[in-house]
């Protein structure tokens, strides 16, 4: 539907000269989702420069029943940020870091801080905003909250959901609900927050948010170790937990096809272990204190050893060797660029459930298209597992293609079977939406309708996510 001009005259007087883009150069790189899946388009670039803008501009909207889809960092993975005619706010403008709480460890933050700023203006103040993710350059506050984005630490600190106490949105109405109050014990009705988190732009605008925050660990010990299945991953895991708990930070699994793609794709990429093995994982200790005794981590490795959970181990000796490490695990996704297509699906099923995952959906994919490469991933410690699957070598991507649903039917099919979730961090977007009726009951499905419609009546909201 093509918006009058005389709606884009007025946003554009409401927004004033710095509150807009229409300049063809300048919209561009918000139409065009980075891996080059979504194509969008829009007759507003929309970029208020605070939360009572914000209002304004869906108070407007609302009453000329015109669509919004909100974008923070344009780093999503399902389509959601990508307008298909809606006006695209931008929340770029909202970057302050409106107040930090050292004695409350928190820190209030708008919605266009990204995630790295995030980060480094609580380690100014000596403390550690504990969400990190490959793209926390241009990944914003307001997106990571609207998609509850996990990341590597999410086994020690939780998602992004655990992280906020309070949010400050503009609803589709254009009123703006203020709950930034920086309070861990709060049992005064609904947790509103809640609603909003995880629910894609959908139910309103996140504005601003109060965080958590955390003492860094002074001591930081990170490992590679080679391992011959995923089972042994899993064991592997147990008996850092009887070791260590809760001190265990990142515990990723990384197949050889990942660090041979990575060194591969990846430019400044370097093996951590030779030789290669089926399986590696990467692991993190936060600690106060060193480990003494029988808990070194030498120790405890050499002991997994012994007991055949791993086959070989190295553990970083500087800084720089344990950003090494990190970053082999943080190039897997870029590591299949010039791989051919890549049908990729971000599952979780219990922990105790990720090998009889894995062993079956490969099963399941061969059998559809034999030659397939596997490449599955991910955060083994939260049972997150990113499952791709990359064309095979001799196979023309038409026929890839073509198969690619019945890909994804079974690998679907398998996660529900064990109990799990067809998204586990990036959403459902537009692209998982169809899929998503075939795990949430009839019952769940009204659930969130009735929330939908009770928020934004007339789905002004992102209209074309979730449902």
């Amino acid at each position: 539907m093509t918006l009058a001009v005389k709606h884009i005259d007025a946003l554009k007087a409401l927004l004033g000269p710095k509150g807009h883009k229409t300049n063809p150069d300048d919209v561009a790189p918000h139409l065009h989702e980075w891996r080059d899946r979504w194509q969008g388009h829009t007759p507003l670039l929309a970029m208020p420069g605070d939360t009572a803008q914000v209002g304004d501009l869906v108070r407007y909207c609302a009453e000329h029943k015109i669509a919004i889809t909100p974008q923070g960092g344009n780093t999503g993975l399902v389509g959601a940020q990508i307008p298909q005619g809606e006006i695209l706010l931008l929340t770029s403008r909202l970057n302050k870091v409106r107040s930090l709480d050292a004695s409350n460890a928190t820190m209030t933050v708008e919605a266009g801080v990204t995630l790295a700023s995030a980060r480094a203006a609580a380690a100014d103040a000596g403390l550690l905003f504990p969400l990190s993710l490959a793209s926390e350059g241009s990944a914003t506050m307001g997106g990571v909250l609207s998609t509850n984005a996990g990341g590597m630490e999410v086994l020690r600190y939780g998602n992004a959901r655990d992280l906020a106490l309070g949010l400050e949105v503009v609803t589709p109405r254009g009123e703006m609900l203020d709950d930034l109050k920086g309070l861990r014990k709060d049992n005064s009705g609904y947790d509103l927050k809640q609603v909003f988190i995880g629910a894609e732009g959908t139910l309103g605008v996140i504005t601003a948010a109060v965080v958590k925050l955390y003492p860094p660990p002074p001591f930081r010990l990170t490992a590679w170790c080679a391992l011959q299945t995923v089972d042994d991953a899993i064991a592997l895991l147990a008996h850092l937990r009887h070791r260590y708990g809760d001190a265990i930070s990142k515990f990723e699994l990384v197949p050889q096809i990942g660090v041979d793609y990575a060194l591969k794709n990846v430019p400044g990429n370097r093996a951590p272990l030779s030789p290669s093995a089926p399986w590696h994982v990467l692991l993190e200790l936060g600690l106060f204190a060193p480990p003494g005794g029988d808990h070194t981590l030498e120790q405890v490795l050499a002991s997994a050893l012994q007991n055949g959970r791993i086959t070989d181990a190295a553990i970083a000796q500087s800084d720089t060797q344990a950003m090494q490490f990190v970053r082999m695990r943080e190039s897997l996704s870029a590591a299949q660029k010039g791989e051919g297509l890549a049908l990729k699906h971000d599952i979780s099923v219990p922990v105790s459930a990720i090998a009889k995952f894995i062993e079956t959906a490969s099963a399941e994919v061969q059998s559809l298209m034999p030659a397939s490469r596997i490449f599955a991933f991910g955060h083994v410690g939260d049972g997150n597992v990113h499952f791709d699957v990359l064309q095979p070598l001799q196979t023309k991507a038409h026929a890839f293609e073509t198969c690619a649903p019945h890909i994804t039917k079974a690998v679907y099919t398998t996660v529900l079977a064990l109990g799990g979730s067809i998204s586990a961090e990036h959403g459902i977007g537009v692209l998982k939406r169809t899929e998503l009726r075939h795990q949430k009951s009839k019952v769940q499905m009204q659930a969130m309708r009735a929330i939908k419609t009770a928020f934004d009546p007339d789905n002004i909201m992102n209209p074309r996510v979730l449902f």
